[in-house]
């Protein structure tokens, strides 16, 4: 199954309430995290790692921070010794989510704000800047599309490296969303995309390589920020 997180930034937040819980990660992330000038952004940061840590945990009885962490040539994080668990994390505003897959993932959450359309012309294909400039919302459509972008070259692991103009998203009359190779003319199957609302100002989306639409949780689990700190705590 593809399963998918969501937890939303805690209400308060403060140094030292963060502080308190940099001893649930690694060092390196914790000196990372320190050197956050914004406090959201710490925040962000850390429980992306202690989503993926209480998850990790559950699965395998480890803690992560035990576990040596790789990054592929485009930066994209693995566990070298647990190939099985393939995961992805994404942040936006005041929401952190992760994907969890035994196969590549990507993930992607964009708040939704004022989207410059000759941006959204030079990034993405013909087609899709003319469904932009049709849709109701253009701001709302450029960023469905862009999360969906961004969620496959994310599950592909090569990140921004790869030009979004080089492949096309389509939805279909079912609101499926289908891929196709731009350079290929061909329809790009091995990989599943599927969005998720969660709000109703920002996108989600989710793209599994090797899966099915009805692998993918109908509905994504929501994790309290306190309750994650409980199970990182007990632990």
């Amino acid at each position: 199954m593809v399963d998918v997180f969501v937890c939303a930034l805690p209400t308060n937040r403060s140094r030292v309430a963060l502080n308190a819980l940099l001893v649930n990660v690694s060092d390196e992330k914790q000196k990372r995290i320190q050197q956050f000038y914004h406090l959201d952004d710490a925040y962000r940061t850390l429980i992306g790692d202690l989503l993926i840590g209480s998850i990790f945990y559950k699965r395998t009885g480890i803690h992560m921070k035990d576990v040596a962490i790789k990054k592929n040539a485009y930066g994209k994080p693995f566990f070298p010794e647990y190939p099985f668990i393939q995961y992805n994390i994404s942040h936006s505003g005041d929401y952190v989510v992760c994907v969890v897959h035994e196969h590549p993932v990507g993930i992607d959450v964009e708040k939704v704000q004022p989207f410059d359309l000759q941006l959204a012309k030079q990034l993405f294909t013909t087609r899709e800047y003319g469904d932009i400039l049709c849709a109701e919302n253009r701001s709302h459509a450029c960023y469905d599309i862009w999360t969906i972008k961004e969620s496959y070259v994310k599950a592909l692991g090569k990140g921004l490296a790869i030009p979004l103009n080089s492949f096309q998203v389509r939805k279909t009359n079912r609101n499926e969303i289908e891929l196709f190779d731009i350079h290929a003319k061909k329809r790009i199957k091995e990989f599943v995309c599927k969005q998720y609302r969660i709000d109703e100002d920002y996108k989600l989306t989710v793209c599994a390589y090797c899966a099915e639409t009805n692998h993918i949780i109908p509905k994504a689990y929501c994790v309290s920020f306190n309750s994650l700190c409980d199970e990182v705590m007990t632990s």
